[in-house]
């Protein structure tokens, strides 16, 4: 159903602080799975004994093909909708990324697009930048290039060290996490509930899986990352949403894409 909350599945590589964090503040979406590409890491087994669902398996031995199949595989089996990355470390290939179409997010130690990768922190007080910070993102190919969904701002204290400025900025991560991802999951949610209300209503059309939606086998609309594909164009949802626009140019989608006989039977 819709208004059940949104299933997220927790990649990590080490202790999973921000996990932990994303568990004990959980709003509006619900962790369903820790998994993890290091069986010792210590966050399983925090995870395990609160009885959570956890997953590892390393790629050692097996190849990166097989390990990411393995992965998305127990993933889909959790029910989980959204992917959030907590310290996990290992790079994500294009063909997982693309297969959770938009719906992976991570938390980066910086103020984006400022120091993406490693050393943030460092990089930081090198430039003598005045904040310091987090991001939440989208995650892409591209590595730390995915759309920013949130930020919070640290300042940079006089003899900061990294390690120094790290700690605080984990404390920033710990707040901001929780409330982005929440967020995230509830405009899905909300996205969700007005564009099947309209959508399944539409003659021959089928979901086959939650956020896709087709007519004679023809996919017309489809929602990846919050936002609402369709297949005239993309609609990029404002804070406040017009969902009378977003119901309508759904009908017009189903009807650019519907044969003609199921046209003849109507829309809205």
């Amino acid at each position: 159903m819709a208004d059940a909350p949104i299933g997220v599945a927790v990649l990590i590589s080490g202790r999973g602080s921000n996990m932990q964090a994303l568990v004990e503040q959980a709003r509006d979406y619900s962790v369903v799975l820790v998994a993890s590409d290091r069986p010792d890491a210590p966050g399983l087994a925090w995870a395990a004994d609160r009885g959570m669902a956890t997953f590892a398996l390393s790629p050692k031995g097996i190849g990166k093909p097989a390990y990411e199949a393995a992965m998305l595989n127990r993933i889909a089996n959790s029910g989980a909708e959204v992917i959030a990355l907590a310290g996990y470390m290992r790079l994500l290939t294009s063909s997982f990324i693309t297969t959770m179409r938009g719906n992976i997010v991570n938390i980066h130690p910086s103020l984006l697009p400022l120091y993406k990768g490693l050393d943030t922190h460092a990089r930081a007080l090198a430039a003598g930048d005045a904040e310091a910070g987090c991001s939440v993102h989208l995650v892409t190919p591209e590595l730390d290039a995915g759309r920013v969904i949130g930020q919070s701002r640290v300042p940079v204290m006089p003899g900061d060290t990294p390690d120094a400025l790290a700690a605080r900025v984990l404390v920033a991560e710990h707040q901001l996490y929780p409330r982005i991802v929440s967020e995230f999951c509830r405009r899905m949610n909300d996205l969700l509930s007005h564009v099947r209300a309209v959508a399944l209503q539409l003659p021959g059309v089928a979901e086959p899986e939650p956020g896709r939606f087709t007519v004679a086998d023809r996919a017309f609309a489809r929602i990846q990352g919050g936002e609402l594909w369709l297949v005239d164009d993309r609609v990029v949802l404002s804070d406040d949403p017009d969902w009378q626009l977003v119901e309508d140019r759904v009908a017009r989608a189903w009807e650019l894409t519907a044969p003609s006989g199921l046209l003849e039977a109507g829309g809205r």
